[in-house]
Parts: C-alpha cells; sequence; structure tokens
C-alpha cells in the first residue's frame, strides 16, 4: 500500500509542476504553430511516462516499433487490460498520443491539463450524443496530426483476455483516413488491477503492421475492426 501511495504521489506532483508547459503547448498549438514543438512535447511525455513505469516496477519489453510509419494521420488500437495501458503507450510509441477520455477526467487537477493538450477528447459514456461530439474531436485532432489512441474494448479487460470489440470506436480511424497501427499489451493488469494494489510485473508490448484506410470503400471499412482485432490477439499467449 505504502508504494501505491509514493507512485500516486508522484505521478501527481510531476503532473502539477509541468503543468505550465502543457498550458503553454496548448496556446502555441491553438494559434496554429503548435506542430514543430510536437517533438519536444512527445520526448517530455515519453520521459515522464517512462519514470512512473520504472516507479511502479514494470519491467516492459517493446517488439515491432519499426512498423510504425510516418503517416500524418495516425491511431494506435490497443487491448485495455489496466490503468498502466495509457502510460505505456505514452512510454514507447515515437509520437506523442491523446486518446478518447472519461468525462470525469477532465476534473482531475493538473492532469486534465496534460490530456488536452495531447489532443485528447472527453467522452460521456452515458450520452451518445456526447460520444458523437468526443469522436467529431478526436477526428479533428487527426486531421491537426495528432496522433490517438482508443481501446475498442471500452474498458478494461482486468485480465488476460480481451472483452469483444466496440465497431463504432473504429470511427475515430476511418473517418479521417487514418492508418491504424495494432498494438498489444500483455500483462498490464498484473501491475494494479490483479491485487487492487501496485505491484511490480513483467509487460510485455507488440506493435504490429499498419493497416492504412485512406481510400478504403465502405465493404472494406467494415472489414477493419476484424482485422485490428485477429492482429492484437496474435500478440497475446494463446491468442487469448
Amino acid at each position: 500500500m505504502l508504494k501505491s501511495i509514493v507512485v500516486l504521489s508522484y505521478f501527481w506532483l510531476c503532473a502539477a509542476v509541468l503543468s505550465p508547459l502543457a498550458v503553454l503547448y496548448m496556446l502555441i498549438d491553438f494559434i496554429g504553430l503548435g506542430r514543430p514543438f510536437r517533438p519536444a512535447l512527445g520526448a517530455g511525455t515519453r520521459a515522464l511516462a517512462k519514470s512512473i513505469l520504472w516507479a511502479v516496477g514494470a519491467r516492459t519489453t517493446v517488439t515491432g516499433l519499426e512498423n510504425v510509419p510516418d503517416d500524418d494521420r495516425l491511431c494506435f488500437v490497443a487491448n485495455h487490460q489496466g490503468d498502466l495501458d495509457i502510460i505505456l503507450i505514452m512510454a514507447f510509441m515515437p509520437r506523442p498520443v491523446g486518446f478518447i477520455a472519461k468525462s470525469e477526467a477532465a476534473w482531475f487537477p493538473f492532469v486534465n491539463l496534460w490530456i488536452a493538450a495531447l489532443g485528447s477528447s472527453f467522452i460521456n459514456r452515458k450520452s451518445p450524443r456526447q460520444g458523437k461530439k468526443a469522436i467529431d474531436r478526436g477526428v479533428r485532432s487527426i486531421e491537426r496530426g495528432h496522433a490517438m489512441v482508443i481501446y475498442p474494448e471500452g474498458t478494461r479487460s482486468r485480465g488476460p483476455s480481451m472483452l469483444p470489440f466496440h465497431k463504432g470506436a473504429f470511427k475515430l480511424a476511418t473517418r479521417p483516413g487514418a492508418t491504424i497501427v495494432p498494438v498489444t499489451i500483455d500483462g498490464a493488469y498484473k501491475v494494479w488491477e490483479l491485487h487492487n494494489r501496485i505491484e511490480s510485473a513483467d509487460v510485455r508490448i507488440v506493435v504490429h503492421p499498419p493497416i492504412r484506410t485512406a481510400g478504403l470503400d465502405p465493404d472494406q471499412k467494415r472489414a477493419v475492426p476484424g482485422l485490428v482485432e485477429a492482429a492484437i490477439a496474435s500478440g497475446l499467449p494463446g491468442d487469448a
């Protein structure tokens, strides 16, 4: 329990101390000058995320990073085992990534600023109308060159197996014609969800070959969720 308190305190302290940088970047990006600063934003968030992984004791191995293309419109799609998944993606993907966050996260002091700076969008799961607006905002972020990550299961599996994918989530990628990079996360649930406290664990990330959605006809777009789900499942032990 002490370790959990120390790690969470470190996380909030970092978010608070660095929050002025998030505000500065959002102002620069708002006036259309943010793109040249995105590599610095990515380097900073990767360093912070890796320090958090070190603090929690997540011994992480990553394979397949060579599969991440330089495409301007990019969307990472991953399975969702636990709360650590966001930190894992932020730590190891070569681009800063935004995501669709629960509306409750908008009220997290300092953390909400970093979520917004990364081009993320907040979603109210209880309101289909608000959910559509969140997807619309995410699409605009991708069109502006912000990479995004989605978890089509919609919630944490809290274990090694995947939950069914929600096909509607893929609109975030197919509407702007983004290139999808499937990502398998294996073992993240062991860090928190398995014991309801932070524990050291081995975590594995597999980055699969990209799937381009630009120029696909409607039938081909409908096949995309199945292709992505199969790719992600192939990276789990026993194709969980």
